[in-house]
């Protein structure tokens, strides 16, 4: 059973859209037997250390945020912030991640490309086809009948990506690191 860490980084915490998004992901059937998930809605979280043993605890994560100004919610920029202390260490080198973005009409391809690349960067693995951005623009669109519905990014896609991060987090691989500043990630350097 693989332990799936699903970080809520919205602020608007429990009660909105990725919330929701999140008890859909949840309620996925295909990969259930398969995975133990434990959502951490991050709005409102000010410790990092219980967070920082989940995180290590975690076998894959789940990265679900709306799209705030061309970005992604405050909540996850400070647990990515967070999260510099564990860059290239076992907590993360290796690790599958998923993202789901949400958004309204526009902005949030950019978030999940360059959310991916920071995940990336931290050591995590990114699997193919795992990730998406779903809109309201989307879901109206996917209300009428069109040849064109296969283009856009549909909430069935949920289980398609899962699928991908339950194979990839099958197979560790013996992955090598870069030097990073471990000891002090946030020392003074500008003199």
């Amino acid at each position: 059973m693989k332990k799936i860490l699903i970080l809520n980084g919205s602020p608007s915490g429990k009660s909105g859209n990725s919330a929701i998004l999140i008890g859909k992901i949840l309620k996925t059937p295909s990969v259930q037997k398969n995975m133990k998930f434990q959502t951490v809605h991050l709005a409102g979280l000010k410790s990092f250390s219980l967070l920082e043993k989940k995180i290590k605890q975690a076998d894959a994560f789940i990265f679900v945020t709306g799209t705030y100004w061309d970005s992604w919610g405050s909540p996850l920029q400070w647990c990515l912030e967070q999260m510099t202390s564990l860059e290239a260490t076992p907590a993360l080198l290796g690790k599958p991640a998923v993202t789901f973005i949400l958004m309204h009409s526009v902005g949030g391809k950019s978030v999940l490309s360059r959310l991916q690349g920071v995940l990336s960067t931290m050591g995590l693995l990114i699997p193919p086809m795992s990730g998406m951005v779903y809109s309201l623009v989307n879901q109206v669109a996917l209300q009428t009948k069109s040849s064109h519905s296969e283009d856009l990014w549909q909430l069935q896609d949920i289980e398609m990506i899962l699928g991908n991060l339950a194979v990839a987090s099958e197979n560790p691989l013996p992955w090598k690191v870069w030097p990073v500043d471990a000891k002090n990630p946030r020392r003074i350097w500008l003199k």
